[in-house]
């Protein structure tokens, strides 16, 4: 009876062990911890091109550390004018140009070029050639034309002659040193690899100079890049 008793613990005790072992291997994992989703970086917007390709220059001077008041004013002063269109605000924008200098430029006006007149005759001259004994002068007039000079002489029509502003090596004054000043009396016209032109007013012995300081004057004006050189005397 006693063998019995324990046979029937032992094996009582070993379905108990084996029931223990089965709860376990049935019972669920604990739940895996809840990710932190990682926050998305910021996307970069894509660079802007500007519609006006002068914005570039715009940028350059302002990352070149003047400041704005002066590129402002630079602005004002240039006479340019700018369209400024929603990708050139943007580009502008994304380059660190300030508001004052964006400003200027929505402020631009383009400055009206002073009309050229389709023709200017300057008449009552004298057209120099040579010097010393073998010097002479011819009466004519002289007509400016667009960029194209034309010499008409007042005695043989075989005597003119034209030349262009752009086709000059150089324009220039000979003066005269007296008391009260310089008097310019002659304007000179070298062709690049030609001629060099003189003329003077058909009065200069009187100290007549009006007619060639017209000329110097118009020429200044409608052409201010001309090559312009020092006087001589």
């Amino acid at each position: 009876m006693t063998r019995w008793l324990h046979r029937a613990l032992i094996s009582i005790a070993l379905v108990l062990m084996a029931a223990v072992v089965f709860a376990q291997v049935q019972q669920p994992p604990p739940p895996a911890p809840p990710q932190t989703a990682t926050p998305a970086a910021p996307e970069t917007p894509p660079q802007v091109l500007p519609d006006d390709a002068r914005l570039a220059d715009i940028v350059k001077i302002v990352k070149s550390g003047i400041s704005e008041s002066l590129i402002a004013e630079q602005i004002k002063q240039s006479g340019n004018s700018y369209k400024l269109t929603m990708n050139d605000l943007l580009y502008l924008k994304q380059n660190g140009v300030q508001d004052s200098v964006i400003s200027a430029l929505l402020a631009s006006k383009e400055v009206p070029k002073a009309a050229v007149p389709a023709e200017t005759v300057f008449n009552e001259l004298l057209l120099v050639r040579g010097w010393g004994p073998l010097r002479k002068e011819r009466p004519g007039r002289l007509v400016l034309k667009g960029d194209n000079l034309s010499w008409i002489d007042g005695a043989d029509p075989k005597e003119n002659f034209e030349f262009n502003v752009s086709g000059l090596e150089k324009i220039w004054y000979t003066c005269q040193a007296q008391t009260a000043g310089d008097v310019c009396f002659q304007i000179n016209f070298q062709v690049v690899k030609g001629p060099r032109y003189s003329f003077m007013d058909t009065s200069h012995t009187t100290g007549s100079n009006a007619i060639v300081k017209s000329i110097m004057e118009t020429l200044r004006a409608n052409f201010p890049r001309a090559p312009f050189g020092a006087s001589d005397h």
